[in-house]
């Protein structure tokens, strides 16, 4: 029932994702497995990367900025 969907809750939804590959990216955990955080990094820039931050209402562009300065200041580029 699309009627039952709340825009807040669905943005704040994509907001985690990006949110949660960003620290998958950037601060692994001991758990986290080393194809999983390849493949956080990777996904930043990708199509679904743009079409989760169009779904968080984001500009991907400058969150990409955003994140490819977190990249450098960790030194994974």
């Amino acid at each position: 029932m699309e009627h039952d969907l709340c825009p807040r809750a669905c943005r704040a939804l994509w907001c985690a994702v990006i949110e949660e590959q960003l620290r998958l990216a950037v601060s692994p955990r001991m758990a986290d497995r080393p194809h999983e955080i390849d493949s956080a990094r990777r996904w930043f820039g990708s199509r679904d990367f743009f079409m989760a931050c169009a779904l968080a209402g984001l500009d991907g562009a400058w969150v990409l900025w955003g994140v490819r300065r977190q990249f450098q200041m960790a030194g994974l580029v």
